[in-house]
C-alpha cells in the first residue's frame, strides 16, 4: 500500500510523514491561504486527488498488495471471506508544529498539532458514516469550484470543549468501473489471477490432490509463482484542475452519483435534515431509495436515517442544524 500510496502523494507535490499505528500521516505545505510552494493554489485539489487516485490503483493493483504466501491467503479468506484492501482517508486544513520529537534516544520529524489528531478523527469516523472519505468544512472550502460540485456535505457536528461547528463532507467513490488496464496489466508479471481466484484454486487443490501434504503445499507454491506480482509503476500525467472530469478514474469513481441524486440529497440533507423537518428529509430518503435503489447501500444515507430514527424522526427541540457529540 505504500508503495502505491507514496508514489502517488509525492507526485501530486505531498509527502509521506509517518504511521500513525495502521494509519499514514501525509502532508501537504500550504500558507495560511492554503497556497503551496510558488503561489500554487491548488494544493488542496491535488490532495484530495491523490488519495481518490490511490483508492483505484489499490483496487486495480490488489493481488500485488496481497500476494501473500498460499498459507496467510489461506488463513485471510478462511477468517474474512471476500476479503477486500480498502483504505479509509481524512483530509483536513490546519497549523501544525514541525520539528524534531523525541528524546537523545529516538528521534521523529513530525508534526504535533490538534489539527493533527482532527484529520485522524476523520479518518476514524468514515466507517460509521460507510464512506471511504471525510473532508472538514476548512479543506473543502479551499477546493477548486469544479471539485466542491463532486462533493456532497453529510453532516455538521460540534465536538466538545469546541467553539464551531464543523461540516463534514465526501466525494462519493465506487469501484465498480475500476478494472486493470491493458497497459497497466502489461506492466505486470503475469496477472491471470485475482486474490478471489487464487483461494479458489487453492481450495481445489487442495480437494483434489492426492499427493502428500508437502507435494500439495509444493504445487500450490508453485502455481501462485506463476502469477506473482512486481511492484507497478505508477506515472500520473501533470495535473491539472480539469482532473475531475479528464480523469477517466475519477468519473468511474462517482458513477453511481447523478445530478438527480445530488438534488434529492441536498433536499433531505440542507431542507430536511439541517433546517429540522426531519419528516420531510424521511420522505425524501425513502423518495430516493424507490428512484434508484441505491439509497439502502449509500453510507450517508444509512447514517442519517439511523440518526432521525433514533428521536422518532423529530428534530430534538435545541435543534440548531449541528450535532453535538
Amino acid at each position: 500500500i505504500a508503495h502505491i500510496l507514496h508514489g502517488i502523494v509525492v507526485q501530486c507535490n505531498g509527502a509521506a510523514n509517518k504511521n500513525i499505528g495502521d494509519a499514514f500521516l501525509l502532508t501537504w505545505k500550504v500558507d495560511e491561504d492554503g497556497r503551496g510552494d510558488g503561489g500554487c493554489d491548488d494544493c488542496a485539489d491535488r490532495a484530495l486527488y491523490s488519495l481518490l487516485k490511490t483508492m483505484a490503483e489499490m483496487h486495480r493493483h490488489e493481488s500485488f498488495i496481497c500476494n501473500f504466501s498460499p498459507h496467510s491467503l489461506s488463513k485471510l479468506f478462511e477468517r474474512m471471506p471476500g476479503y477486500k484492501c480498502r483504505m479509509g482517508c481524512g483530509l483536513h486544513f490546519g497549523w501544525a508544529v514541525e520539528g524534531a520529537i523525541g528524546s537523545d534516544k529516538k528521534i521523529d520529524a513530525s508534526y504535533i498539532s490538534p489539527h493533527v489528531n482532527m484529520s485522524e478523527f476523520l479518518e476514524g469516523s468514515t466507517k460509521e458514516y460507510g464512506v471511504p472519505l471525510l473532508m472538514s468544512e476548512p479543506f473543502f472550502d479551499l477546493l477548486s469550484t469544479n471539485a466542491r460540485s463532486y462533493c456532497r456535505q453529510v453532516d455538521c457536528i460540534k465536538k466538545k470543549h469546541e467553539n464551531k461547528s464543523l461540516g463534514l463532507f465526501t466525494y462519493d467513490t465506487n469501484l465498480d468501473l475500476i478494472t486493470v488496464k491493458k497497459k497497466l496489466a502489461r506492466k505486470m508479471v503475469n496477472r491471470p489471477f485475482s486474490i478471489e481466484k487464487k483461494w479458489s484454486n487453492i481450495k481445489n487443490r487442495r480437494a483434489n490432490s492426492n499427493s502428500s501434504t508437502k507435494d500439495s503445499r509444493l504445487s500450490i507454491s508453485s502455481q501462485l509463482s506463476d502469477s506473482t506480482n512486481e511492484a507497478p509503476e505508477i506515472v500520473l500525467p501533470p495535473f491539472s484542475l480539469g482532473v475531475w472530469d479528464d480523469d477517466r478514474d475519477m468519473v468511474d469513481l462517482r458513477h453511481r452519483t447523478d445530478e438527480n441524486f445530488r438534488v434529492l440529497w441536498r433536499e433531505a440533507f440542507e431542507e430536511g435534515y439541517i433546517a429540522g423537518d426531519w419528516q420531510r428529509a424521511r420522505a425524501v430518503l425513502e423518495k430516493m431509495s424507490c428512484v434508484d435503489g441505491r439509497s439502502p447501500s449509500d453510507g450517508p444515507s444509512k447514517f442519517l436515517w439511523k440518526i432521525m430514527e433514533e428521536h422518532g424522526f423529530v428534530a430534538p427541540e435545541k435543534w440548531r442544524g449541528v450535532r453535538e457529540l
